[in-house]
């Protein structure tokens, strides 16, 4: 009795520093109030599961999509009986404890992925020997995946895709589901086989960052030899040469000691030292450089993916580019866009790929790597079975199907989510301009999913980065403008200028019970007519003519949440859609538009 005393006081304390430690920008961890010392009153507690309702002794900590910030939280380790822990799809960074195996010694299932974690696998999470699942996908973890982990017998499940590990991969017991996409430096089965030297991928990228920086460090030092000949010889040498000389000596300095780092670090330091002129448009050839450098995944990778771009696995086109479905070796399913060669686009494929590639949020298609290889420009998303939701609220005649009420409210529900997550937790403050049912894409379980960020700006720019101030924005109304009008087409089957245009609508928003004539007629006689009233409350703000008097998205977010608990305060955020009659498919030529 004594032992499960002590045992419910640290895991309160667990919660505590837990708390304490971490950012929660959108108040999730509110309810998690430590004045009441009622038997069990931590396991009503967000994300909290108990061993037993009336026992404070934590079992589970589901804490995902909550746009928390900072580094692993440490208290954890005061939670001794706990076996889960999901973290996803949050803003925490820093390293993973190297500790880590003291620290949960029971865990059965470990989630970081979605996360900016850095650094390596600590070798000590191969003692956790109950681990059933590991995630640690979309991170910035680098390094070898250490070996050991191979001896964990009750793995079922990992998943370490999209980070940057290299060397030789572990080798599992069969009956394990592994993901390494997008690590393209892993070598060994059930990846390409490895050279001599485990690392086949880092000769190649040494070799090509040896032969970029030979060939600038020989024509600095010409040019730097010229420009002192010519100083010696000729005192009348005009001052603006001299600075030139003096930033050729500071280059070439810079680029002797990096010569033996790896090819992200020379990619990282060059756009350092050159973010001026390149800015300035006075070295493309050193822009067009960077960008190659920059590339994440290797454009061979996905021609294997696409049997070369074949026409057999093309599934949309638009004025971008052509879409293609793709298997990686792990047999995950890619959507690739491989865009025509024109400079139109420049704009979009420079904010698509810096935003996509930089954030991870629940309701955001995520990009799994792109190249750029000289006129070859090629796009890889996470495929999306279900495609555009327009496809779903405009189906062919050849088509029946049905979005059931339910779904609607989820489906708006989730972009809700993902603008506000963008406008309001995002760094940058992202805006993404151009909101529509055919930029939503769905999931396996119909989670909506935002995409095409090609006319996307920025609230919150970075003063030093020039890309934000070129698109800098003032507020996020147009999004909110665009939601509301998506939100009436989800429901009408009309967006909100179809819907004004039409002379029995005139009055909507001025008396939302005129929706009667205009309502999907999928959803009438279900005794529906309150919860749509209140949507249509909702859409009709976001769509007020004047910017200044439409809510945020946060509070169009929050308002949501309210309709999607319902008249019992029932629902949860984790919700996936349920309840989808279809009686034909999405054909696979109308999966994704561009």
């Amino acid at each position: 009795m004594l032992m499960t005393s002590q045992s419910t006081e640290t895991d309160i304390f667990c919660l505590k520093s837990i708390k304490n430690s971490l950012e929660d920008p959108n108040g999730y961890l509110q309810n998690w109030d430590f004045n009441n010392r009622t038997e069990g009153f931590i396991c009503k507690f967000t994300g909290v599961e108990c061993w037993h309702p009336d026992e404070n002794r934590v079992l589970n900590l589901k804490l995902s999509n909550m746009g928390l910030k900072g580094q692993f939280p440490r208290g954890l380790e005061n939670c001794s009986s706990l076996t889960g822990l999901d973290l996803s799809v949050n803003d925490l960074s820093g390293s993973i404890p190297s500790d880590i195996s003291t620290m949960l010694t029971f865990v059965t299932s470990f989630d970081l992925s979605s996360n900016e974690f850095t650094g390596e696998i600590p070798t000590a999470l191969a003692n956790c020997t109950y681990l059933n699942t590991l995630k640690l996908s979309q991170n910035m973890l680098s390094g070898e995946i250490p070996k050991r982990l191979g001896t964990l017998n009750r793995l079922k499940v990992i998943d370490l895709s999209n980070n940057q590990f290299h060397g030789q991969v572990p080798v599992f017991k069969g009956g394990v589901d592994v993901n390494y996409a997008n690590n393209r430096r892993l070598c060994g089965a059930p990846l390409k086989h490895c050279s001599l030297t485990h690392d086949n991928g880092d000769f190649h990228l040494s070799f090509k960052s040896g032969l970029i920086v030979g060939y600038v460090f020989s024509l600095i030092s010409s040019v730097t030899f010229t420009c002192m000949f010519y100083s010696k010889c000729a005192h009348w040498v005009h001052q603006s040469k001299k600075n030139h000389l003096n930033k050729a000596i500071e280059l070439g300095k810079h680029i002797i000691s990096i010569t033996s780092s790896r090819t992200q670090m020379v990619a990282d330091q060059m756009h350092q030292l050159l973010h001026s002129w390149i800015v300035h448009k006075e070295t493309k050839e050193i822009s067009i450089l960077m960008e190659r450098l920059n590339s994440t995944i290797w454009l061979e990778e996905l021609r294997d993916a696409t049997d070369c771009f074949a026409v057999d696995n093309a599934i949309g086109v638009g004025k971008m580019g052509m879409m293609y479905q793709g298997f990686l070796p792990n047999g995950q399913l890619l959507a690739v866009k491989r865009l025509f060669d024109s400079h139109l686009f420049k704009r979009q494929i420079l904010l698509e790929t810096t935003i996509m590639s930089r954030y991870r949020h629940k309701n955001i298609v995520p990009m799994l790597g792109f190249s750029i290889e000289g006129k070859e420009q090629v796009l890889a998303y996470a495929y999306m079975s279900n495609g555009r939701l327009s496809k779903w609220l405009h189906p062919l005649e050849s088509e029946v199907i049905r979005l059931k009420w339910h779904d609607r409210v989820n489906i708006a529900f989730g972009i809700a989510r993902g603008l506000s997550w963008l406008h309001h937790t995002c760094d940058l403050g992202i805006v993404h301009f151009s909101i529509c049912s055919e930029c939503i894409l769905l999931d396996e379980n119909f989670e909506p999913k935002i995409s095409n960020f090609g006319e996307a700006k920025f609230m919150n720019p970075n003063i030093e980065d020039h890309l934000g101030m070129m698109f800098k924005v003032n507020d996020g109304k147009k999004d909110v403008y665009d939601f509301g009008s998506v939100l009436f087409e989800l429901m009408t089957g009309k967006t909100y200028n179809e819907l004004s245009r039409s002379s029995d609508t005139t009055n909507l928003c001025g008396n939302p019970l005129s929706f009667y004539n205009v309502i999907d007629k999928s959803l009438t006689g279900e005794g529906l007519e309150n919860e749509v009233c209140t949507l249509i409350k909702i859409a009709c703000e976001c769509v007020h003519p004047f910017p200044d008097q439409r809510p945020t998205m946060l509070e169009v977010y929050n308002n949501m949440r309210n309709v999607r608990k319902g008249p019992n305060g029932s629902g949860d955020d984790s919700d996936t859609l349920r309840g989808l009659e279809y009686a034909s498919s999405i054909p696979m030529d109308e999966i994704v538009e561009f």
